[in-house]
C-alpha cells in the first residue's frame, strides 16, 4: 500500500460516517416537503446520534454489543476499500457481512418483534444480495476490472449505456438497504406496523448510535456503486447519487408497504432477471 492509498483509506473511514449522516439529513428534509411539513434540520441524525451515545442502556444480551460492533467495522471497511480505489467485489462481501451481523445481534435478543424482523432481515438478504452481486459483475465486465479506479477510469463514454437493464435492480436494492417504502420490511419504524422496530426492537443507547452510524456508511457505499454508471468525472458522479437518492425518497414517498412474500415472488426475481440479462448481453456482445 502506498502513501496515498493510506490517505485515502483514512479519508473514508472518516468521511463516510459524516457524508452518510448528511444523506440521511437530506432524507428527511426532502421527505418533510413533499409531505408539506417543516421538518428537523439538516444536521438532526447527527444530534440524533449524539444523544444516542449519551445514554448507557445495558444490551439486551451480551452477544449484542459484539454484533453492533462487528456491523460498523464491516460497514467502515467497505467505505474504506471504495475510497482506496480497491476490488468493488470484495466491497460487496464486507457490506453483506455487516448486514449479517446485525441480523445476528437482533437474534440474540429476547423480544420476539426482534427475531422476526432478524428473520425479514435475512430475507431481505437473499432477495437483494443476488441482485447486488449480479450489477458489480455487469460494471466489472464492462469496465474491464473490479477495482473501484478501473470502474471510475472505464471511459468517456458511460457504463449506464452498456447496462440499462439494472437499473430496476439497483433501484431495489437502493430501496431495501435505505430502509424505504414498499421495502422496509424488517426495520418500519411506522407505529400502525406489526414490527414495532423490527430488526431494532431491542437495541438501545450507544449500541443503537453505532448501528446508525453503520447505516450511513452503507448507504454511502451504495450510492457510490450506482454513481459508477455515469462515472465521467466527479461531478457526474455526484449528480449520479443525488438523482438515485431523489427517486428513492420519492418511491418511499408514494408506496405502500408491500409484504415480504411479494418481494420474494416478484420483485426479486423479475429484477434479478433483468440484470442477470444485462450481464449475458454484456459477456456475448
Amino acid at each position: 500500500m502506498n502513501l496515498t492509498t493510506f490517505y485515502l483509506a483514512v479519508a473514508g473511514l472518516i468521511l463516510a460516517p459524516l457524508v452518510g449522516g448528511l444523506v440521511s439529513g437530506v432524507d428527511r428534509v426532502v421527505t418533510a416537503r413533499l409531505q408539506s411539513r417543516l421538518g428537523p434540520p439538516l444536521l438532526q441524525p447527527f444530534y440524533d446520534v449524539g444523544k444516542l451515545m449519551s445514554k448507557i442502556i445495558a444490551p439486551a444480551s451480551h452477544w449484542q454489543g459484539m454484533f453492533v460492533r462487528w456491523a460498523l467495522v464491516a460497514s467502515l471497511a467497505a467505505d474504506v476499500v471504495l475510497f482506496a480505489g480497491g476490488d468493488v467485489l470484495m466491497c460487496f462481501f464486507i457490506q453483506a457481512a455487516s448486514a449479517s451481523f446485525v441480523a445476528m445481534g437482533a437474534f440474540s435478543g429476547s423480544s420476539p418483534y426482534s427475531k422476526l424482523g432478524a428473520q425479514r432481515e435475512l430475507f431481505q438478504m437473499l432477495c437483494y444480495e443476488p441482485i447486488f452481486l449480479v450489477s458489480v459483475l455487469c460494471m466489472a465486465k464492462a469496465a474491464g476490472g473490479f477495482d473501484a479506479n478501473t470502474i471510475m477510469n472505464a471511459g468517456a463514454q458511460p457504463l449506464l449505456y452498456k447496462m440499462p437493464f439494472i437499473i430496476p435492480g439497483l433501484v431495489f436494492v437502493l430501496l431495501v438497504k435505505m430502509r424505504k417504502s414498499p421495502f422496509d420490511l424488517s426495520a418500519c419504524h411506522h407505529g400502525h406496523q406489526e414490527l414495532v422496530r423490527g430488526v431494532f426492537t431491542d437495541f438501545a443507547g450507544r449500541d443503537f448510535a453505532l448501528l446508525e452510524v453503520a447505516h450511513w456508511a452503507d448507504v454511502v457505499v451504495i450510492l457510490w456503486i450506482c454513481s459508477f454508471l455515469w462515472a465521467t468525472g466527479p461531478l457526474q458522479m455526484v449528480v449520479v447519487a443525488l438523482v438515485a437518492l431523489f427517486v428513492i425518497i420519492l418511491i418511499d414517498n408514494v408506496s405502500a408497504r408491500l409484504t415480504w412474500r411479494h418481494m420474494v415472488k416478484v420483485a426479486a426475481p423479475l429484477t434479478f432477471v433483468l440484470a442477470f440479462a444485462n450481464l449475458m448481453w454484456l459477456y456475448l456482445e
